[in-house]
């Protein structure tokens, strides 16, 4: 670190609705000389906005959720990065969210006051006076696009709370418990894609406990959304038989969510089941980011055998033993 542990953990009151129009394109213009482009974005910035069925025009701002509005965000704030690094500041920044290292107390709210004067003066945009604040990181935590960084632990920073919350919620949603699916379907159009994006957005650092935590708990999920599917008692069984269950059939709710966890389920879904249907892994992919000059697509080479047996569960080829995870 430096030294540098005086944070300043900076946030833009309604950033994306207040850039100006004339300000942004004349910033664009100074890289771009082509009229068919600038044509293009403008059109993009004046297009509209629909609100309870009725349109609005944007005198300005940029659309939020538009596909070049970050780049359009990123474009607005480049001189408060030039400044930044031309007065040897250390600053970290995507779109609207950054930080920017200091070595003092002092020192940060000196610089604090300097940005917040070149976004209002030169920008036109408002630092938030709530939500912006200073963190001593060797006594506090603090949030950065999306990551918690712990007490004088800038390298080992974590999904924090709200992105984990959001996580399950957004997993929820998707194994709705409630729903008769395919599940082939579900999981190669919904749930692979989102734990694909997630994964590698977190699956790095001191995460392998979280994202085997994590698998186990969506594997229970996806029991569940079977059992639902299921909805009849006697399709466990007839699988249970087909796996030669030596046991007495059991009865349970196909519904409980609390039946998903039994051993019964277990043997009749095991994990060779979810493989087989290309359930992705939170704990593969947080693997495979973390093996140096490695093959994301499963062609790297390593002694650890925990790699090698998280490359070996992607494999529709492989046996397994039953396991109740």
């Amino acid at each position: 670190m430096d030294g540098y542990v005086y944070v300043i953990d900076a946030d833009l009151k309604s950033y994306f609705d207040t850039i100006p129009h004339d300000k942004l394109m004349s910033l664009i213009r100074e890289e771009i000389v082509d009229g068919s482009v600038i044509g293009v974005l403008e059109s993009f910035l004046q297009a509209g906005v629909m609100d309870g069925g009725s349109f609005h025009l944007n005198e300005k701002g940029t659309p939020q959720g538009g596909v070049i509005s970050p780049l359009l965000a990123n474009v607005y704030l480049h001189p408060l990065d030039e400044l930044m690094t031309e007065r040897g500041h250390r600053i970290t920044r995507y779109a609207d969210d950054f930080v920017i290292c200091c070595k003092s107390q002092k020192g940060a709210e000196r610089v604090l006051k300097s940005v917040s004067r070149f976004l209002e003066e030169k920008l036109g945009l408002t630092v938030h006076p709530e939500k912006t604040k200073i963190v001593n990181n060797l006594k506090e935590n603090f949030v950065f696009l999306g990551y918690e960084f712990k007490e004088a632990y800038w390298v080992k920073p974590k999904p924090s709370e709200k992105s984990i919350k959001k996580f399950k919620s957004k997993v929820k949603e998707i194994t709705k418990r409630n729903q008769t699916v395919n599940m082939e379907k579900l999981i190669k159009e919904s749930l692979n894609p989102y734990l694909r994006g997630w994964g590698n957005y977190f699956g790095y650092w001191h995460s392998k406990a979280l994202m085997t935590k994590f698998d186990k708990w969506i594997r229970r999920r996806l029991r569940s959304v079977q059992l639902r599917s299921w909805r009849k008692i006697r399709k466990l069984h007839r699988e249970l038989r087909r796996r030669k269950w030596k046991g007495e059939l059991p009865q349970l709710r196909m519904y409980a969510w609390r039946s998903s966890k039994c051993e019964p389920v277990h043997v009749a879904l095991q994990m060779n089941g979810f493989i087989k249907r290309k359930v992705l892994s939170l704990l593969w992919i947080f693997t495979m980011n973390i093996i140096p000059n490695g093959d994301n697509h499963g062609g790297a080479v390593c002694d650890d055998p925990h790699v090698r047996f998280c490359e070996r569960r992607m494999s529709n080829s492989c046996a397994y033993s039953i396991r109740f995870v």
